[in-house]
């Protein structure tokens, strides 16, 4: 009787703890992190390309090739000079020619000059007596002909390569020096045909003229012509007047450099192509590729 009193008594206070209302106050703080990532892609390719493709049925019975090539290379020199003021000049020259005139001037030290022609005509002839082989094509009235040009000039300062890496460098030391002048004065006036003109008064100059012409005198015909250029300078060193001195040495004296250009170049008829240059380790040229086909072609 005993056991089941504590067992009725457990039951009562079990259900008088279901029975009480519970009451809480309580207080969440709640954080959100976001993480937003916009990614934007945007491709634009422009495709360019053109195709060119020549083909000729006729057989030529006349043809002119012309090629002309100039290489020059300047590396591993070294100008160490002291008062060496340098002027390349100009004056009441170079007037009223014709045909081809071409000119290279420089007083500096190490450079390369040149002037390059290579020319090749065909000549007229009023018809060829053999017979066509059986399997040539239909005959065409008249003769056909077919000029090639091509000129191509490379030039490279401070390296004997076309990368640019290898070689030796050239070296302008040179301190005291008060002025470096060109000057071209009335001169290149008045020509007819083809002129070509340079002048460098520093050092280390590449320097050429290059033409290439190439003419068939057939009626008809095709006519190529092409002309490459390829200048480098790398790996040099141009310490003129250095301002880096003793304390106890005067101030070096910079260079005074001066192109100028003045009553020229006017009244021409033709081509005509000029380089002026007054600084060290210059690159000029005039290339020029001509390639005609006719009966009647420009005379120079």
């Amino acid at each position: 009787m005993q056991r089941w009193r504590k067992l009725l008594m457990a039951g009562g206070a079990l259900a008088a703890l279901l029975a009480s209302p519970a009451f809480a106050d309580g207080e969440i703080t709640a954080s959100t992190l976001q993480t937003k990532t916009i990614t934007v892609t945007e491709t634009i390719n422009f495709d360019v390309q053109v195709d060119s493709e020549l083909t000729v049925v006729l057989e030529p019975q006349k043809f002119a090739e012309s090629l002309a090539v100039a290489n020059q290379s300047n590396f591993g020199n070294k100008a160490c000079e002291n008062c060496a003021e340098k002027q390349d000049i100009i004056i009441d020259s170079a007037s009223d020619n014709t045909g081809i005139l071409s000119i290279n001037q420089a007083s500096g030290n190490a450079n390369n000059q040149g002037t390059l022609f290579s020319a090749a005509v065909d000549v007229a002839l009023p018809g060829f007596d053999e017979p066509p082989p059986p399997d040539a094509p239909p005959p065409v009235a008249g003769e056909f002909g077919f000029a090639e040009a091509s000129a191509a000039v490379d030039q490279r300062n401070g390296t004997s390569s076309a990368t640019g890496l290898e070689g030796e460098g050239n070296i302008v030391d040179t301190v005291n020096i008060l002025f470096r002048d060109a000057a071209i004065s009335g001169s290149f006036n008045g020509n007819t045909g083809l002129v070509f003109a340079n002048q460098s008064a520093g050092n280390f100059a590449n320097q050429v003229n290059v033409l290439s012409l190439a003419f068939s005198l057939a009626p008809s015909g095709v006519a190529l012509a092409e002309a490459d250029l390829g200048q480098i300078n790398a790996q040099n060193q141009v310490m003129e007047s250095d301002t880096e001195v003793d304390d106890d040495a005067p101030a070096a004296v910079g260079i005074v450099k001066a192109a100028a250009l003045t009553g020229s170049f006017n009244g021409n008829v033709g081509v005509f192509a000029a380089n002026q240059s007054v600084g060290n380790m210059s690159n000029q040229a005039n290339v020029l590729s001509i390639a005609a086909v006719g009966a009647s072609l420009p005379t120079f």
